[in-house]
């Protein structure tokens, strides 16, 4: 089959392989999967640039495929050959990635997509937008529902919660900025109007995605080419500062973190947490939330590797509901697959690329 492959570190040790093996089953519970179309992140270039991955190891983690071979314990009247297509965010730790013809996973954490989201529709596109979903969308949906705890299905007024009116979400127009920007969006809209008419949803952006990220629920935006990010931050919540801030950049974000926050503010790091001035935190009483969320798959333990399958159930329901835009910006083809984490590489990309794998299926 083919398959990308990453050699050694650095993305110009990435090839195109022709003649790998197709994955064996490891396990009762595995499945073999015939990919379909695979979305990608920036945690793809950069996991082919770490000393420490074990190479070689073939790239990707989100993909949309079909069963195509069971293992014995698989449940059989879910997972049916041929027919039941899924949805996976897959494993750092696991070296057969899934950009490549076929992937293995085991059963019990994937997400099987409803037939109505495809039936008398192209498989392929509908393959294409959804595989624009699991790792960016899923981490937003960490990040504001599992961490922040905020219900972006209906409001829900409980006694001694503060009060959030201000949110900073850093590069809104990129793929888990937006999501992000969706979801609050949700939470927003479910307010009582006086408390949303005081609500500010804030994000960084440069001035051509204004009118991209106010589309997916930004109240007010920071072009962080020309305007300094906590000043304007400030200025904006009247010099309160902001209850949240989702920091999907990290870098000198990290600095202007704590600055941002007002007292018992929330940090939401998606991007790491060393560089935070931790006394800075504490004596504000602010807290630090960071994400990993394929990092459930390294404890072994069911009821947290099951989180990302009931994540991505949660996610398929919002988007067949018409809640969530999987913001699918290009769709290249298996070939581009090198090419298009270079230029997410220079983190100017807007939504989500996608590859296809297939033409039909």
């Amino acid at each position: 089959m083919k398959a990308w492959r990453g050699l050694k570190p650095g993305l110009e040790n990435v090839i195109l392989s022709e003649n790998e093996p197709v994955p064996e089953l490891t396990s009762d519970h595995d499945v073999l999967i015939k990919v379909i179309a695979a979305g990608l992140n920036p945690v793809d270039y950069k996991r082919a640039t770490w000393p420490n991955s074990k190479y070689p190891f073939t790239l990707g983690l989100d993909i949309c495929g079909v069963i195509e071979k069971k293992g014995s314990q698989v449940d059989q009247e879910k997972f049916i050959e041929g027919k039941t297509i899924v949805l996976i965010h897959g494993s750092l730790a696991n070296v057969h990635g899934y950009f490549a013809d076929y992937a293995v996973h085991d059963s019990r954490y994937l997400s099987i997509v409803p037939e109505p989201l495809y039936s008398n529709q192209n498989l392929i596109e509908v393959a294409c937008r959804l595989a624009a979903l699991p790792c960016a969308a899923f981490t937003a949906y960490q990040a504001i529902c599992t961490k922040l705890k905020l219900p972006i299905e209906s409001y829900q007024p409980l006694p001694n919660v503060k009060t959030v009116k201000n949110v900073l979400v850093s590069a809104g127009a990129g793929g888990v900025g937006g999501f992000c920007l969706q979801l609050l969006k949700l939470w927003r809209d479910n307010l009582p109007q006086d408390l949303k008419d005081k609500v500010k949803i804030i994000t960084t952006c440069s001035a051509k995605n204004n009118d991209f990220v106010k589309k997916l629920g930004a109240t007010d935006t920071i072009d962080y080419n020309q305007e300094d990010i906590l000043k304007r931050c400030l200025e904006l919540s009247d010099n309160e500062g902001v209850d949240i801030f989702i920091d999907n950049v990290g870098g000198d974000n990290k600095g202007i973190g704590s600055d941002a926050l007002t007292f018992g503010g929330e940090l939401v790091l998606v991007v790491g947490s060393d560089g935070l001035d931790l006394d800075k935190i504490s004596s504000n009483a602010q807290s630090v939330h960071t994400i990993a969320l394929g990092g459930a798959y390294r404890t072994k333990q069911h009821d947290k590797m099951n989180e990302i399958k009931s994540i991505g159930d949660q996610m398929l329901r919002l988007y067949s509901e018409g809640k969530i835009d999987p913001l699918l910006g290009e769709i290249i083809g298996f070939e581009g697959i090198l090419d298009s984490l270079k230029k997410l590489q220079e983190r100017h990309v807007q939504g989500k690329i996608v590859a296809k794998f297939i033409e039909n299926l």
